[in-house]
């Protein structure tokens, strides 16, 4: 029955037979809308900015565990060899394995000919077997941010860190700071202005305004923008375009979208117990 559950879930993945340029150009799997996507519960959406190519450092091949994994990776570095398979292992489902490459986790058969994207279910347990594995691969070292290039917001005792790429105009941020953060303790948030210009073309110069401000007057302005009340327009110095150039370096493509203290990553406006299980350590 387990099995039955399994391959009717794996059945709802979208099945292509994909040549080297297919397989390379995958998209990340983590849910992307455009900029009039509906809000999806429990989390909505982030909005989308149009794609940009994110160069990201190849992760170590790790080695697989068994002979029939081996085989499946040599056969698919084989035949797609542009692409770059980082790990293969056995799926829970009889005759498939689950490939990792880069930042992206598909299935495929034992000879590699057919790959599909998507999350795999065990329906008995209601678990997404696919997440875990695909947030383990989206993790980053955000030790290397440039928090100089962030302004600082803290909340009680500030032990959990939260790395915030939010757009001064964008609704989901608006009500992730107005509904969310506003019940949320105990964190602190470093925020990356990092505006959207092909969604909301006046969000820069909005960034621009609030950089401008004296460092202590920063997140002050922040909160009070995201009531509706909008600061004087300046210009100066500012990081909005490294900002713009780390997020599209690591794969940012909508807003809000937020990095945990150990690299998990977190697109779009959830719940606040959403949040907290996450901030915890938490998917």
């Amino acid at each position: 029955m387990k099995k039955l559950a399994l391959a009717i879930a794996l059945a709802s993945c979208s099945l292509a037979v994909y040549a080297d340029e297919a397989v390379t150009t995958q998209a990340p799997a983590a849910a992307a809308t455009t900029n009039t996507a509906a809000q999806v519960a429990p989390t909505a959406a982030p909005q989308v900015a149009a794609p940009a190519p994110a160069p990201v450092a190849a992760a170590a091949p790790a080695a697989p565990a068994d002979l029939e994994s081996l085989a499946v990776i040599n056969s698919l570095r084989q035949k797609y060899p542009a692409t770059n398979f980082t790990n293969v292992v056995k799926a829970p489902l009889a005759g498939i394995f689950e490939i990792t490459m880069g930042k992206n986790i598909a299935y495929t058969d034992a000879e590699g000919r057919y790959l599909m994207f998507g999350s795999l279910y065990d329906m008995q347990t209601r678990q997404d077997l696919t997440a875990p594995k695909r947030a383990a691969a989206e993790k980053v070292d955000v030790s290397k941010f440039p928090l100089a290039d962030a302004f600082t917001r803290v909340k009680g005792d500030g032990s959990r860190k939260i790395y915030l790429f939010t757009d001064p105009d964008c609704p989901y941020c608006h009500d992730l700071e107005n509904k969310i953060f506003t019940q949320l303790e105990n964190v602190t948030i470093y925020t990356f202005i990092f505006p959207i210009e092909s969604l909301h073309p006046q969000a820069k110069a909005k960034a621009e305004s609030i950089w401008c401000l004296p460092e202590a007057d920063r997140a002050v302005a922040w909160d009070n923008m995201m009531k509706g009340v909008m600061p004087a327009s300046s210009k100066c110095a500012n990081p909005i375009d490294r900002n713009i150039g780390l997020a599209e370096s690591l794969g940012v493509q909508g807003t809000p979208t937020m990095f945990s203290e150990d690299g998990r990553k977190m697109p779009g406006l959830g719940t606040l117990e959403r949040l907290e299980s996450w901030l915890n350590g938490g998917a």
